[in-house]
């Protein structure tokens, strides 16, 4: 392994999942606060335009473009590959995801369905599980459970929005699993992927009527989720499916809820309970040996 290869082996190792975990975690704040001047779906028409734009014009700064779509001409099952993918994360997800918030079921309950979705994917994407690395699954949720239980009410229940969170699941979960075999570079296959986005959500649009109230935190908030979420967090997501597998990039989800929950503490002054502490250390803890493991021993 050169120093090169090496050098990126390192950024996708700590950095790369470091900065995913921080833009992914805080685009939670960031859409609760936009909703509230906004509609779902015009919101999510709006993000996609912003990315759109942004990845337009890093792409056609690039040296290498006319390679890169030269190479994806004689490699049609790559473009099927990230149209599928594409749109299991940037359209069924957040559709489904937001769908289920709108039912009224409550916030803590949709994390926990979506909680399942590492160990669901470590199942489907590794041809053998140890034993021991579905223990220490197993530890993670259970932590996940119970920092939810003790920073989320889970009292409202209802047929639809549980519907909506278990499609949610099962699209980032096929959707991961998918991008994980996408070998395109990462700014054109997000780029493709925006673009079908961005046209689904535009017929959306057309049908339903944009609405949006122009303030300084609406703009805040769609600018972070269209262009640091939608550009930045996702060509993380992708580039660490390139170079890591699938379940080990999925058992990084496990943290997502918890960054949120600590960095609205933080930003809305509100308390994390005895529980919720637990809860994430819990998680930290066990997610680390989980991560560390070397590879001989997680897929025994």
């Amino acid at each position: 392994m050169n120093f090169y290869t090496q050098s990126k082996h390192n950024i996708v190792k700590f950095a790369a999942p470091v900065a995913f975990l921080a833009i992914w975690s805080g685009g939670a704040i960031f859409a609760k606060i936009g909703l509230q001047y906004t509609n779902s779906w015009s919101f999510l028409f709006l993000r996609s335009a912003i990315a759109l734009s942004l990845l337009l014009a890093i792409y056609l700064k690039s040296a290498h473009k006319k390679i890169d779509i030269t190479k994806l001409k004689r490699e049609k099952g790559q473009l099927k590959g990230i149209i599928f993918s594409g749109l299991l994360l940037q359209i069924f997800y957040l559709t489904f995801y937001f769908s289920a918030i709108n039912t009224g079921l409550s916030l803590g309950i949709i994390i926990l369905v979506l909680g399942v979705q590492p160990i669901v994917t470590s199942l489907l994407s590794s041809n053998t599980v140890s034993f021991k690395n579905l223990i220490l699954l197993a530890i993670c949720f259970s932590g996940l459970v119970l920092s939810t239980l003790g920073y989320h009410t889970v009292d409202k229940i209802n047929a639809s929005g549980m519907v909506f969170s278990a499609l949610a699941l099962l699209s980032i979960t096929f959707g991961t699993i998918a991008q994980a075999k996408v070998k395109t570079p990462p700014i054109l296959t997000l780029l493709i992927q925006t673009i079908f986005s961005f046209l689904i959500f535009s017929a959306v649009i057309v049908y339903q009527g944009l609405s949006f109230k122009i303030n300084t935190y609406s703009l805040l908030s769609l600018v972070w989720m269209g262009a640091v979420v939608s550009v930045g967090a996702y060509l993380l997501l992708i580039f660490m499916l390139k170079y890591s597998s699938a379940d080990k990039v999925s058992t990084l989800f496990f943290l997502l809820p918890l960054m949120t929950m600590i960095l609205e503490s933080l930003v809305f002054d509100t308390t994390l309970s005895a529980l919720t502490i637990f809860g994430v250390i819990l998680v930290c803890v066990s997610l680390f040996i989980y991560q560390t493991q070397k590879p001989a021993e997680s897929s025994k």
